[in-house]
Formats: structure tokens, C-alpha cells, sequence
């Protein structure tokens, strides 16, 4: 009977280190030769047994010519050649591919291909960022141009009336989530993108949040209780008048400040006392009327106006007194109030009240009628100065400079009280014949008085 032969153990040993001499030469030949192992592949373009700079040609021989798609739902929405993506493989980037192989591996490379920018990655001198930038954008706006923008929330105010509308997500394609994706396939060899909602823009995420909150501020605005202390008179502002200011612009809450400033004149023109008749009690001719004069307030709408957006747009309920501009403010409602100087020219007296009661009572002599007379008005006196020299001229021109030891100022024009020791008499019909040049002379013994009882600012009628 025959037995089969079995190898000898001899041939087998031989036969394995026949492999390893070729695996060694194998490993060598890729290793000293810097070449890639077989069947790698970068950006798609095999190199295999390549050196960078074959490689490197290659790569940009192949790119130059190979056509780039996007597609979605299996339809190409546009194309272009990768050279016009700016992408280039140079050697010197490439070597770092070789550097990252393990040429022992060169077998395993004979059965699969290996795409080396998996484990790779290229620097950024490979792409010319300015021209992948204007073809990114290029590509963006032709794939944008029949799709839906996102929306974000919306909020429109109409007399105070508030309608939102929610986030809507669209499918136009975000540029910079384009440029990411496309620079991935690129890098990778892949000659087409499939579009999804991964590269839409999104709608603002707050904006939903946003809306909610300028909504429920509107709300508050409109609910507010809106007063305006002016002068005493607490003026409440109407809610469809807030209803009404309420704009809505840019996602930004504000007030119609036409409207607004309308408002504030309004109440300006109903309260203020510059350059209003002021009704008088006067000591000796009754109740008189006296126009003119600087003393009186008014608001200062432009501040005002202002102010008030500002305090309404913060949806609290307010109470608040108005900028004001001018001399004799006052909550008390009161015009001229009860500390005053009144001078009357009809009978040439001069009369001081502090605190509602009679300080002082004098003769004086006022203007020379008919050009030189004292301005009718309610003034104020805004300076006061111990003996200084008044000057000025004459109604032929000669000039003059008068000595005096108390001066209060009371018009913009140079008309004032002052003591006067050049006049002979005070009071009666002197004033017809020897009046002053529109100052109210008042004897020298009684200026003193004057002068001490009479404070900055105090009102000063004259009529």
C-alpha cells in the first residue's frame, strides 16, 4: 500500500523566507524610493508606486479637467471643473503623505485602495483661499436663486395692537457651510455634493424669544400709567395716545417722536408762562394784565420729548415733571408767586412783597416818556452790584456815566434799579419831565433797603 508524500519541512521553510525577501524588498523599494504604496489614492487620483511630484502632476493633470457637481434629490443643480476651485497638490505637501505611510504595509495596499487625505491633511497653501471664496459665493447665489430665504420671527405693532408671526425655516444655502462642505468632497476626490438642509441658513434662533419679549413690552407700554407733573398740573397721558406713538422697526420697540413731541408742545403751550399775558393783582389799580418781560418758564421740548420716550419705553407706570427751561417754576401753581417787586409807573411807586406782605413802600421816578420810558413787563432781577458806574447815551448822543452804589439789573437791555442822588424828588408827574433813561431811580435812603430785601431772581412787574 502507497502513502501519500507530504512536503518536507525544508521546501515550507524555504517557501517563507522567499516571502520575506520579497516583503523586504517590497518595504524597501517604497521606503528608499519615496513612493506611494499601491493603489492609494488622494483627492481621488491613485498614486500608487508614484513620488510626490508624480503624484503632485498627476493629481493636478486629472483635477484640471474633471467636472464638480451639486445634486439634490438625484437632479444636478450646477456644475463646474475643480480647477476652478483654487485647489492645488503641491510636492511639498504631498511628501507628508509619504512621510505618514508605513511601507511595511505595501501588501495589504495590492487588495484595497487606501485614500491617503484620510489620514492626511493638506496644508492650507494647497488652496488659493480667494479664488475657492469667489466660487463658493458664485455657486451659492445660482443654487439661491429660486429657494426660500428664513424667516425669522416677526412682530408688528398697529395702535398698540401687537401680531407676531413665528420662525420660518426656508432652503436657501448658507455660503459659509457650503465652503465647508465642498472643501471636505474636495479634499476627499468625491466629484459631486449632495445638498441637504445641513447647509441651509438657519432663522435666528432668538428671534422667536425676541419677539415674545418686545411683544409683552408693547403690551406694558400701552397699560401704562403715564403722568407728567408740569407746574402743579398732574397731566395724565392718554393710552390711546401711547397706543398710537408705538412704532415697531428694525425689531426695535420705539415712539413715533413726531407724535410724541406734539404732545409735549401741546402741554407746553397750555402751561407755560414765558411770553404769556400775566394776569397781576396790583396794590393800587386792581387786577391788571402785563405782557412782556423774560420771567416765565416754559418746557424744553426737544430734552422733553426726549425724556418721555425714554421713561415710557421701559413699560412702568411714571409720574415725572418736565425738563424746563426760563425762571419762576413752581409746583405750586402759581405765576409770579408771592415774593415779588412791583413798580407802577402810573403812580410812580415802587412796592416790595416777600412771602405775601408788604416790605417796602417808595416813591420812584421811572423812564422819560415817550423814548426813554420803562419797559412794561414782568422781568427778573439776575444780577446785583454795590457801587459800580452805569453808562450809556443820551437821546442826543452824549454819552454818560453815572455812579451808583446799588445795582439790580432786570431786562437784557440796561434797564434797572438803582439808587439815584441826582434826582431832586421822586414820584408824582417828575417822571414827565426829568425821567431817567428807562432805569427805576429810587432815593439813595431807601436803596439800601432795596437791595437787602430783593433776592436774585425775584420777579420784578413793571406796568
Amino acid at each position: 500500500m502507497r502513502h501519500k508524500s507530504k512536503p518536507s519541512w525544508r521546501f515550507i521553510g524555504l517557501f517563507i523566507i522567499l516571502l520575506a525577501i520579497i516583503y523586504g524588498i517590497g518595504a524597501y523599494h517604497f521606503d528608499s524610493n519615496n513612493r506611494f504604496l499601491p493603489n492609494t489614492k488622494i483627492a481621488g487620483v491613485n498614486v500608487g508606486n508614484k513620488t510626490a511630484h508624480q503624484a503632485s502632476t498627476l493629481i493636478n493633470k486629472q483635477l484640471a479637467n474633471r467636472k464638480f457637481s451639486i445634486t439634490q434629490n438625484g437632479k444636478i443643480l450646477t456644475s463646474f471643473n475643480t480647477n476652478q476651485t483654487g485647489f492645488t497638490f503641491h510636492s511639498s505637501s504631498l511628501k507628508s503623505a509619504l512621510n505618514n505611510q508605513t511601507s511595511w504595509s505595501w501588501p495589504l495596499h495590492l487588495v484595497s485602495s487606501v485614500e491617503a487625505s484620510k489620514t492626511t491633511k493638506f496644508s492650507s497653501t494647497t488652496v488659493n483661499s480667494s479664488q475657492f471664496n469667489k466660487l463658493v459665493a458664485t455657486e451659492t447665489a445660482k443654487l439661491n436663486q429660486n429657494r426660500t430665504a428664513s424667516t425669522p420671527a416677526s412682530l408688528k405693532v398697529s395702535n398698540g395692537k401687537v401680531t407676531t408671526t413665528d420662525a420660518k425655516q426656508g432652503n436657501q444655502v448658507d455660503v459659509t457651510k457650503l465652503a465647508t462642505s465642498l472643501k471636505k468632497a474636495l479634499t476627499n476626490g468625491a466629484t459631486a455634493l449632495k445638498l441637504d438642509s445641513s447647509v441651509y441658513k438657519t432663522a435666528q434662533a432668538n428671534s422667536s424669544a425676541k419677539t415674545a419679549t418686545d411683544a409683552k413690552l408693547v403690551k406694558e407700554i400701552v397699560n401704562e400709567k403715564a403722568v407728567i407733573n408740569v407746574g402743579g398740573h398732574k397731566v395724565t397721558i392718554p393710552t390711546s395716545d401711547l397706543a398710537k406713538w408705538i412704532t415697531y422697526n428694525n425689531n426695535q420697540i420705539s415712539l413715533n417722536q413726531r407724535l410724541v413731541k406734539a404732545y409735549v408742545t401741546k402741554i407746553d403751550n397750555k402751561y407755560k408762562t414765558y411770553g404769556k399775558t400775566k394776569t397781576f393783582k396790583s396794590t393800587l389799580r386792581g387786577t391788571v394784565k402785563v405782557s412782556g418781560g423774560f420771567y416765565g418758564w416754559s418746557i424744553k421740548i426737544a430734552d422733553e420729548t426726549t425724556a418721555l420716550t425714554q421713561e415710557i419705553l421701559k413699560g412702568k407706570s411714571f409720574e415725572r415733571e418736565p425738563v424746563i427751561q426760563g425762571t419762576g417754576y413752581n409746583t405750586k401753581k402759581q405765576i409770579i408767586g408771592n415774593t415779588y417787586v412791583e413798580v407802577d409807573k402810573k403812580n410812580q411807586k415802587m412796592f416790595i412783597y416777600v412771602d405775601g406782605k408788604l416790605k417796602l413802600k417808595t416813591n420812584v421816578v421811572t423812564g422819560l416818556p415817550p423814548k426813554q420810558t420803562t419797559t412794561t413787563g414782568v422781568w427778573s432781577v439776575w444780577a446785583k452790584k454795590r457801587n459800580t458806574t452805569l453808562r450809556g447815551n443820551e437821546l442826543d448822543g452824549t454819552a454818560y456815566a453815572s455812579k451808583v452804589s446799588y445795582w439790580m439789573p432786570i431786562d437784557d437791555t440796561g434797564i434797572g434799579i438803582h439808587d439815584a442822588s441826582w434826582q431832586p424828588t421822586f414820584g408824582g408827574t417828575w417822571y414827565k419831565t426829568h425821567g431817567s433813561n428807562g432805569c427805576v431811580n429810587t432815593p439813595p435812603s431807601v436803596m439800601p433797603k432795596v437791595y437787602k430785601l430783593v433776592a436774585l431772581g425775584t420777579p420784578v412787574i413793571v406796568f
